[in-house]
């Protein structure tokens, strides 16, 4: 299923923004905890979008489609600052002060659960294309090893229709020209075999210490905040 990512987003999200401090819980725990779960999702959902997008992608436009769905992170990165701007802009009144008073902290706490709850829109709008778009040939072969509904799965993404009955679409000239022929199921073995060798391992080494790297350096940035 590929929305299991985007529901715990969404869920812990909608958690996020109803946080609250009570006699034996304090709203900076239930922060952190659903922070945890959400960061979860998220983790998930990473190589999820890029996977989809490379799949479904041809050869020549693959780069080009994978770069852009990680350059919406700085979109969305945007998006959040400017509804940090139109909370601001919209409890302007209430924020005009030397010392925040009652009026004041109200203020702040609707922003910052406006801010966090308008990051469900965009997962919701996602998770209906992620329900409703076809299963790609690759995982149906390596993952489902079903070969009729990988075949229901090409016709249904290339013509646009539904195959009732994909069996019939299974036969020699079909294997010959599609190769629709489960491959062989993938091993620990074969990981290590094929990564043991310094010109496959150095990719996923450059690639995974890119991506630590990066984290490391949004988890600096974000530090003078707490």
């Amino acid at each position: 299923m590929y929305g299991r990512e985007l529901i715990i987003m969404i869920i812990a999200t909608l958690n996020l923004t109803l946080g609250t401090t009570g006699t034996s819980i304090n709203v900076i725990g239930v922060t952190i905890f659903w922070r945890l779960i959400l960061g979860i999702g998220i983790g998930g959902d990473y190589p999820n979008s890029s996977v989809l997008v490379s799949e479904f992608a041809t050869v020549r436009w693959r780069g080009a489609m994978i770069a852009a769905v990680f350059a919406f992170q700085g979109l969305g990165a945007f998006a959040a600052a400017l509804v940090s701007f139109l909370c601001t802009t919209g409890f302007k009144a209430s924020l005009d002060s030397t010392e925040c008073n009652s009026e004041c902290q109200l203020a702040l706490d609707k922003s910052w659960r406006i801010i966090y709850g308008m990051g469900i829109l965009p997962a919701v709008i996602a998770l209906y294309f992620r329900l409703t778009i076809p299963e790609t040939v690759r995982y149906t072969l390596d993952i489902s090893r079903d070969e009729s509904n990988a075949v229901r799965d090409v016709v249904g993404f290339m013509d646009g229709l539904k195959v009732k009955e994909p069996k019939k679409y299974i036969g020699a000239e079909v294997d010959v020209q599609c190769g629709f022929q489960a491959p062989p199921k993938p091993s620990f073995r074969d990981f290590r075999r094929y990564f043991g060798l310094w010109k496959n391992g150095k990719v996923l080494l450059g690639t995974a210490g890119s991506w630590f790297l990066l984290d490391v350096a949004f988890v600096i940035s974000l530090l003078p905040y707490y």
